[in-house]
């Protein structure tokens, strides 16, 4: 029995040298883990960066390894260390592939991320039996967000504009810039001054926007004035060419950007400014008649009114007389040669026309027709511009031989 047990525990421990021997000499001969990092920049803002850091490992030995004490240690071009992280360990079977995945807080300080180091250190080893072998990983990557701080989108830029009122050196306006940050971080505009120009490129006046701070994926509205010559009246067309100057804050690092926007708007509307509704009549007249010989002559006393802070013209003025039967008005006499009127600023000035109607044009069916509506028609402007509005007053007058 002694026997037998000697010759199995010899058995075994023959079989155990050669399985310990084979296994040593597969562990002294074992192959190097592959190793690929993958390193994305998933999100960035105002003071901080986010690196999706993959580390995939590949066990392609016959025997299953062991990857622990994973570090992952992330420092800027002048060494200083912007970011460390620690990655779980884990099992890898044989001719298996492990994934470790950590996503990495990286804050700049302010200090330039033109290139970043990513070093990744750790351990990947067997213990089999009595059997022991480690491999240290000690890998670097340089990366970089800096390409991504270069692409940074520029704010989108709405312009509004309304002319507001005229002044005796142009027209004042108003304005609103709708701006919207497109970027995943905030930044802020500096203050604008935009020349205003016409079809020909030349200078006709200037817009002011003040500076804002833009939030990420933002809406915000400033208000701005500005100012344009009365040459604006005669525009095909203007736009505002507006350089802007962009600041942004991005990972902890401050950057700037320039673009240009231009922005067309509508040539102002003289009628508009001058015809809305709290503003004054421009154009006022008077009627009386005389009765003669030839026929009726009515004088027509006309008041033009300036209350604006430009000088006034009116031209092209005719003076009509109609009457009224059935509801029908019939041109009687008309007086087209009527001299120009020019009003200055803040001044009332007259003139007056006078319109001969024959008797034969007053009487219909035997009767004089009483009712009769008088026209003064004109076009208002001001010097040096093409522009005008049409001024069209009626009044109705009783015309009566016997007063």
């Amino acid at each position: 029995m002694k026997k037998k047990l000697i010759i199995i525990f010899t058995f075994l421990t023959v079989i155990y040298i050669i399985v310990g021997g084979l296994l040593f000499l597969n562990v002294t001969l074992m192959e190097s883990p592959e190793v690929l990092i993958e390193i994305e920049v998933t999100k960035v803002d105002s003071e901080k960066a986010i690196l999706h850091t993959v580390l995939n490992i590949v066990n392609p030995n016959s025997f299953g390894m062991v990857a622990k004490n994973l570090k992952i240690v992330i420092t800027s071009s002048d060494g200083y260390e912007v970011a460390h992280a620690l990655i779980d360990g884990s099992d890898i079977g044989s001719h298996e592939k492990k994934v470790f995945i950590k996503d990495v807080v990286v804050s700049f300080d302010g200090r330039s991320p033109d290139l970043l180091t990513t070093k990744i250190t750790g351990e990947v080893g067997v213990n089999i039996l009595f059997i022991k072998k480690t491999i240290q990983l000690n890998m670097g990557v340089i990366t970089s967000i800096d390409k991504l701080i270069n692409e940074i989108s520029a704010p989108n830029i709405e312009v509004t504009v309304d002319f507001v009122d005229m002044t005796t050196k142009g027209i004042n306006l108003t304005a609103m810039a709708d701006v919207y940050n497109p970027n995943s971080f905030d930044m802020y505009i500096d203050d604008i001054s935009s020349d205003i120009v016409n079809e020909e490129g030349k200078k006709i006046g200037n817009l002011d926007i003040s500076g804002d701070v833009l939030s990420a994926k933002n809406h915000v509205q400033i208000n701005g004035t500005g100012k344009v010559l009365f040459e604006a009246f005669n525009a095909k067309k203007i736009t505002i060419n507006i350089n802007v100057t962009a600041g942004v804050k991005i990972a902890g690092v401050e950057k700037n950007i320039s673009f240009n926007v231009l922005t067309n708007i509508i040539v102002p509307n003289l009628e508009e400014l001058l015809l809305s509704k709290d503003k004054p009549t421009i154009l006022l007249m008077k009627v009386d008649e005389k009765f003669t010989l030839k026929g009726v002559f009515f004088n027509v006393l006309m008041e033009v009114s300036n209350s604006f802070k430009v000088d006034l013209f009116l031209k092209d003025i005719v003076c009509r007389i109609y009457t009224s039967v059935d509801g029908i008005d019939n041109l009687v006499g008309e007086n087209s040669e009527i001299e120009n009127i020019s009003v200055t600023i803040g001044k009332t000035d007259y003139s007056t026309c006078t319109v001969l109607v024959p008797y034969s044009k007053l009487f219909q069916s035997g009767h004089l027709v009483n009712d009769i509506t008088v026209s003064v028609s004109g076009k208002a402007t001001m010097g040096g511009i093409n522009q005008y509005i049409y001024l069209d007053i009626r009044g109705c007058h009783d015309l009566s031989l016997f007063g």
